[in-house]
């Protein structure tokens, strides 16, 4: 969670501990938003500007495992509160297991790689060889006929 002002520099940051996304981080003595936070919420307010939109909050996807939403603080001039959330996955995961008959082992990677995990962090999270965890994440791209990890997860996201 991020409060920025008018500048989008920002005032408070939260992280949440288990997050293990480096894009949703704030690097050490930075005052501004993580490049893919920024763009999107950028994105976010010049569709508010433009009129496109009048929701509060405005909400994005910037990728097919967060969401980026940007929720205005009344009586405070410009200051925002930005959350960056993950995309509640079990649904689509249960739903995209049953139809390309995933076993439950690969069910679990394709959650770590929803995740962002890389093949090495598969491996060491589910306690695998690398080249286990190799062929796990083949194998799902093959039986979901996906070309790369980011069109797999956009797949499992619905």
């Amino acid at each position: 969670m991020f409060i920025v002002d008018e500048f989008l520099n920002v005032l408070s940051y939260h992280e949440d501990p288990r997050e293990r996304r480096y894009d949703c981080r704030i690097q050490k003595n930075r005052t501004s938003l993580p490049p893919l936070i920024e763009r999107t919420v950028v994105g976010l307010l010049r569709r508010r500007l433009d009129g496109r939109t009048t929701d509060s909050p405005l909400t994005a996807a910037p990728n097919a495992s967060i969401v980026v939403r940007a929720i205005p603080l009344t009586g405070s001039g410009a200051a925002w509160v930005i959350l960056v959330e993950r995309l509640r996955l079990r649904r689509h995961l249960q739903a995209l297991a049953q139809r390309f008959g995933l076993s439950s082992r690969e069910r679990e990677v394709l959650g770590l790689i929803a995740k962002g995990a890389t093949n090495s962090e598969i491996a060491r999270t589910l306690n695998i060889a690398e080249s286990t965890a190799i062929f796990h994440v083949k194998r799902l791209l093959a039986k979901t006929n996906s070309r790369n990890r980011t069109e797999l997860v956009s797949k499992a996201v619905g």
